[in-house]
């Protein structure tokens, strides 16, 4: 299992935040709160991701508001469960279980998976749920553990990737795979998709580099536009996807 702390520090990296921005952004929370116990300093943090230390109840409350991720979530990743600290901050009611169903193909025998209703389609964007939660079979999980893939979501109203990647797709993401090949591809098919982040949020798309200039390439009939971002300042290639998984059913909010 891969270290809880290198985890914490991955995600903040992912989400270009630096341990002075979780300080402010923890300092913030606290206020917010009226509780100093919300507050993570630089040094403190910088002993949870290596090991050093390992979050309290607050603690865990915090990390959860800066990097979107759930309080289980959190909780599992160290070994802890509800009820083992004296003091818990107060959570907000637990969602009903409703669940929706997507259907999945590519391994051994299609599957599906069930994602409970506080997992987010909403935007485009990198899963931070654990993949037990997102009920991901031991036969995928294993693959996804050896930390050079991880799994995106894309929103239920993105179409940049057309039919390619439809909206409400899950997506796996080669980290390895980070070099925009610029090559004459003989289909639509054949051309790599990259899943960016860039300082607008995430996408999926076909990209384009032009010395430090990164193009995010639309689908020809989607109703996105193309953007334009400086390297690295301004986007980041995530990586590469090399597998979509299209909704069963799409749900399109309101």
């Amino acid at each position: 299992m891969r270290n809880p702390g290198s985890w914490l520090r991955e995600l903040r990296e992912e989400l270009h935040l630096t341990l002075m921005g979780i300080h402010r952004l923890t300092a913030r929370y606290a206020e917010r709160e009226s509780n100093e116990r919300y507050h993570i300093g630089r040094g403190r943090l910088t002993d949870i991701e290596r090991g050093k230390g390992i979050p309290d109840i607050f603690e865990v409350a915090s990390l959860c508001e800066c990097y979107k991720v759930t309080y289980s979530a959190v909780l599992q990743a160290f070994g802890l469960k509800f009820g083992e600290a004296r003091t818990t901050p107060e959570q907000p009611a637990e969602p009903s279980l409703s669940s929706q169903p997507w259907a999945f193909i590519g391994t051994d025998r299609p599957f599906s998976l069930t994602f409970e209703n506080n997992i987010s389609f909403d935007t485009t964007r990198l899963v931070t749920e654990s993949p037990e939660e997102l009920g991901v079979p031991t036969v995928v999980r294993k693959r996804l553990e050896l930390g050079q893939f991880r799994l995106g979501v894309i929103g239920l109203n993105d179409d940049t990737m057309g039919k390619l990647v439809p909206a409400g797709s899950v997506v796996v993401i080669d980290r390895s795979d980070t070099k925009v090949e610029m090559e004459d591809w003989k289909t639509v098919s054949e051309r790599p998709i990259y899943f960016v982040w860039h300082e607008n949020g995430y996408s999926c798309s076909w990209c384009n580099l032009v010395q430090e200039t990164l193009f995010i390439v639309p689908y020809p009939t989607s109703h996105q536009p193309v953007m334009m971002f400086k390297t690295p300042r301004a986007a980041t290639i995530i990586g590469r996807v090399i597998h979509v998984w299209p909704p069963l059913i799409i749900r399109r909010p309101g």
